[in-house]
């Protein structure tokens, strides 16, 4: 009855656009979106697409609280006081998300992981004093200018040709951090678990083969020590009231004069320019356009991905300010750009119309409680789950349109970031391997060929990172082909 409540519901929404009071009712009752501080910490594994959508966005708000670090001090965790209803700005001045730990503090090239609440503090081995004024220790630190190596992103494309680069970020929950603080601290012992992991897979062609477990880290994160342990990061646990592992990347550029800041949420980062030869670290007011998080659970161990973007990333709206047209350059193998400048690209799988509803319901719930919320101009894009080979299923080809904005990523269903659409296995779940598209089957390769437990951060590529990013040109691409094929080779 669920499912066929759930059908009549999107024929309805089809029909007509959702704006009466009876409409919000019956796309909410579809939609159980809870707006709150506590992060959800696992979905069931029956989770109709309607549940996982729903899942996405009660992450989202959660994530998207209101931080209690300018209050307390404390890092990844929400102000409990704060509330949506009360504060009439469109959004509070710091997230729960922005405070998580950046990758560099999760891989500090010090190879000394200072603990989870301390001021934020961004090391590389390459690293150059920043211009008179920066403030380096803001929370939202810009330094990767590309895809994984597969291309760069522009906004404003046809009027401005290159001169609004996307740039991202990657962070981790404090589950996640002190897992790897605790097991893991420096990069020689984390190199030796991404080791036992591939050992593990290809001895037994399963992840951790023989676990009595849905999430592997129950079973195994006691297992070895020293030289023997593996890595398999903490699962979200409603029953243990545990978080689990949360990874989130974000996608940000700077906007034009034309462009309608009051539509963007806009904080001040931290980027990267070449001042006279050297590299030198600035500030900059950048626009947040896409945010990615991904959350290990022990129904979903191989993380529940769920990706958001900006409205106006497409189809943009001509005359109105809101001019985004979006275009990319492809890297080639040796990190350069190679190609034709793509602009208005498109987006190979549309959003599935339940997503597009459960956004409908989301508006809804949040502009009851604060009409200025710049949330109404965010959307959900999909969520992916299961881990499956079915092409078919909700959401397989998961792809954000400014974080994997290219065919290589958008189709991803390969073994490697080399052979991105070759359909060979690239996630192994209960003991089986699996061929995974989009989100899951990328991050997939990187547990199978590289022994990360699904996460990208976790990888012995230019880790801790050398320098960051800064222009369109980077040579990760490299580094992701050699390591990939040197995994290969050892194998043969």
């Amino acid at each position: 009855m669920a499912v066929l409540f759930a059908g009549a519901a999107s024929i309805l929404l089809m029909r007509r656009k959702p704006a009466a009071a009876e409409d919000a009712k019956v796309i909410s009752q579809v939609f159980p979106i809870t707006i709150s501080s506590e992060v959800p910490h696992d979905v069931s594994g029956a989770a109709t697409p309607q549940n996982l959508c729903a899942f996405a966005w009660d992450e989202f708000f959660a994530l998207n609280w209101k931080a209690d670090y300018e209050q307390f001090g404390t890092r990844g965790t929400a102000d409990k006081r704060w509330r949506y209803e009360t504060d009439k700005n469109p959004y509070p001045s710091l997230f729960v998300w922005e405070t998580y730990k950046h990758r560099t503090e999760l891989r500090p090239a010090t190879n000394v992981m200072n603990k989870f609440d301390s001021v934020p503090y961004y090391s590389y081995y390459n690293w150059t004093q920043p211009l008179r004024g920066t403030d380096t220790t803001v929370f939202n630190n810009l330094d990767e200018n590309n895809e994984i190596g597969s291309c760069v992103v522009f906004g404003q494309s046809i009027i401005s040709d290159r001169q609004y680069q996307v740039l991202y970020q990657a962070k981790v929950n404090r589950d996640e951090y002190n897992y790897i603080r605790t097991n893991f601290s420096t990069k020689e012992k984390l190199y030796q678990g991404n080791i036992n992991n591939k050992d593990s897979i290809h001895a037994d062609s399963a992840y951790f083969k023989g676990s009595t477990s849905t999430c592997e880290s129950d079973t195994f994160s006691a297992i070895g020590k020293g030289a023997g342990r593996v890595i398999c990061l903490p699962c979200g646990n409603n029953q243990r009231a545990t978080e689990g592992a949360i990874e989130v990347k974000t996608a940000w550029r700077r906007l034009r004069p034309n462009e309608d800041s009051t539509r963007y949420v806009m904080r001040t980062v931290l980027t990267y320019e070449t001042v006279n030869g050297a590299l030198r670290a600035v500030n900059r007011r950048y626009a947040l356009i896409g945010i990615h998080i991904i959350h290990k659970t022990v129904t979903f161990p191989n993380f529940v991905f769920a990706t958001f973007e900006q409205v106006d990333v497409q189809n943009s709206l001509a005359g109105r300010g809101h001019i985004t047209d979006m275009g990319y350059i492809r890297l080639d193998r040796d990190g350069n750009p190679t190609g034709p400048f793509v602009r208005n690209y498109p987006r190979y799988h549309p959003i599935p119309l339940i997503v597009q509803n459960s956004t409908t319901a989301a508006h809804n719930l949040i502009l009851q409680r604060n009409p200025k919320s710049i949330w109404q101009y965010y959307r959900l894009v999909g969520v992916q789950a299961a881990t499956t080979n079915d092409s078919t299923s909700f959401s397989y080809f998961l792809a954000n349109y400014v974080i994997e904005s290219d065919d290589t990523l958008a189709k991803f269903r390969g073994s490697s970031i080399d052979h991105p659409l070759d359909n060979k296995v690239n996630v192994i779940y209960g003991g089986k391997g699996y061929v995974m598209g989009g989100c899951q089957g990328c991050h997939g390769a990187s547990q199978v060929r590289l022994g990360t437990d699904c996460s990208f951060l976790l990888d012995t590529v230019d880790k801790p990172v050398h320098h960051p990013d800064t222009g369109i040109t980077s040579s990760r691409l490299q580094r992701y082909l050699h390591a990939f094929r040197h995994v290969r080779e050892a194998q043969k």
